[in-house]
């Protein structure tokens, strides 16, 4: 029964053991970042804009493009910006020449959680809505009184 108890207690030491190893070396490693972030700040580098492109390059791009897609959308609301986000993006796609799938897939980017939009996308109205778990989709857009019509139709 001691030998359990030696064996679990000294197990027990080697994980405390290499965590206080792991914790010194991020130290270290955080002492070593302090040292770069200064030489950079006395070559004149802003670092607090240094320090926001390294959050922004660790996210995923389509989770960034999100965001500040959503940011812009307040931004707007606010009185902050002249311009109309969706607007601005749009006018974006289409002087780079993009195709319409690509034009689709932006806008799916400016659509919030459970929110959806109809937009004329090469001609044609499209749905394109956002489920509640993020995923997004795009549809042929018909008019509800178009539907109605052809529902009369066929009845008669």
């Amino acid at each position: 029964m001691t030998t359990l108890k030696t064996e679990t207690r000294e197990e027990l030491k080697s994980y405390v053991e290499r965590i206080e190893r792991i914790v010194e070396e991020i130290n270290a490693l955080k002492d070593d970042q302090r040292v770069l972030f200064a030489e950079a700040k006395s070559k004149g580098h802003d670092t607090k804009s240094m320090r926001r492109i390294i959050k922004r390059r660790q996210k995923d791009p389509n989770e960034l493009a999100e965001h500040e897609a959503i940011d812009d959308t307040y931004m707007h609301a606010l009185g902050m910006t002249s311009e109309n986000p969706l607007h601005v993006q749009v006018a974006k796609l289409v002087k780079d020449g993009v195709a319409r799938d690509q034009v689709i897939e932006a806008l799916q980017l400016l659509i919030p959680v459970n929110g959806e939009i109809i937009a004329s996308v090469g001609g044609r109205p499209m749905r394109l809505w956002r489920t509640e778990d993020g995923r997004s989709f795009a549809e042929d857009y018909v008019p509800p009184l178009f539907e109605d019509f052809m529902k009369k139709r066929r009845q008669q």
